[in-house]
């Protein structure tokens, strides 16, 4: 993807990539970008989410004219498409506690924070957007911004009649419910396989020690299900965030789906997924039946989320009942059923997009 990051030596900062056609915008060097407009944080070390909704805001900002669009993250960018990275002028990488101190862009209009805060922030003096998906009504203090600055917009990420933090939780000016954000999924592709493919997406979320017990659990569901079903394939999907952690035991071929995890979710017989965000999603626009394992996140979770659409999407893993997941899995490779996918209505960037521009 574009051209080798460039680092300055001593300092927590590289400039990831400039889209040759903004190379005007740019000054010498990995700082001084000039005609900034809009300014994304994320935080990407452990999944996609974050990074995924704040390209498609920023898409559907560039498509209503904005221009001065950058990222700041404090991870590569891996597994967001090349083309979906191509609407920002510069992606810079920092430490979260870096990202306000040693800002890359000077002056922006308006800063764009996806579910986290940043020290400093509040002092920058530009208009300040949390954009937050679902979160535990009591780790929404971790949200408030210091010395009683409020957010001058507050972004939901989903339906309002999901969920509605209170504008006093989170100390906003303006709290907007945009809809689920999403990308959309195409029709299945390719031959049906002879045997059913079982596809495990364990996600790049947790620590080493979530994964390491989110790998047991799978690999034990995986024998149970083994003794009492017809053959089948089991495929892990591994993306950058998760190869430091191994893989199952019991999977037969491991794939790196790159950014197109959606479309393995589409192809699959069956899913076994951990119950994130971006990954709920992907997989409800599919007719492919789901194992939803939640995994322990500090300000997700992941076990009222995966119970939520667990009927929806086909089942959810109690570790405390594992016989019951694996009758289920057992039950779908003998007897496989596609189910409708799941009407999630307009994806909410374009609302998003248009309740940012409207503070410039």
């Amino acid at each position: 993807m574009g051209e080798k990051p460039q680092t300055k030596p001593g300092r927590q900062v590289e400039l990831w990539h400039i889209r040759s056609a903004d190379r005007a915008d740019c000054i010498s060097g990995s700082h001084a970008l000039v005609a900034a407009e809009i300014c994304f944080f994320a935080t990407s070390k452990s999944g996609l989410g974050h990074l995924r909704r704040a390209a498609r805001i920023a898409g559907r900002l560039r498509q209503n004219g904005a221009r001065g669009l950058h990222l700041i993250s404090n991870a590569p960018p891996h597994g967001i498409p090349d083309a979906e990275l191509s609407v920002f002028s510069s992606i810079h990488l920092r430490d979260r506690a870096a990202m306000a101190c040693d800002l890359p862009i000077p002056g922006p209009k308006v800063m764009v924070l996806d579910t986290v805060t940043v020290p400093g922030i509040e002092t920058l003096g530009a208009p300040l957007v949390l954009v937050l998906r679902e979160a535990p009504d009591a780790e929404l203090h971790r949200f408030r911004l210091p010395d009683a600055r409020p957010w001058d917009l507050a972004i939901i990420a989903n339906p309002q009649t999901h969920w509605m933090p209170s504008p006093t939780a989170l100390n906003a000016t303006k709290t907007r419910a945009v809809g689920w954000i999403y990308r959309p999924c195409g029709p299945r592709q390719g031959a049906v396989s002879p045997r059913p493919t079982v596809l495990v997406a364990t996600g790049g979320g947790g620590t080493a020690d979530t994964a390491r017990t989110l790998y047991a659990q799978i690999d034990a569901l995986l024998t149970r299900a083994r003794n009492i079903a017809p053959p089948f394939d089991v495929v892990q999907a591994i993306g950058p965030r998760a190869q430091a952690f191994g893989h199952l035991a019991g999977a037969d071929r491991i794939i790196d789906p790159g950014p197109n995890l959606n479309d393995c979710f589409r192809d699959a017989d069956l899913v076994i997924s951990t119950a994130g965000y971006n990954s709920v999603l992907e997989l409800a626009l599919t007719d492919t039946p789901a194992l939803l394992v939640p995994i322990p996140r500090s300000i997700d979770d992941q076990a009222a989320r995966a119970r939520s659409w667990a009927d929806r999407l086909g089942a959810w893993h109690d570790a405390s009942d594992a016989d019951q997941s694996a009758q289920w899995l057992a039950q779908q490779v003998a007897t496989p059923q596609r189910r409708p996918p799941i009407d999630l209505g307009p994806s909410g960037e374009d609302a998003a997009a248009r309740a940012i521009m409207a503070l410039g």
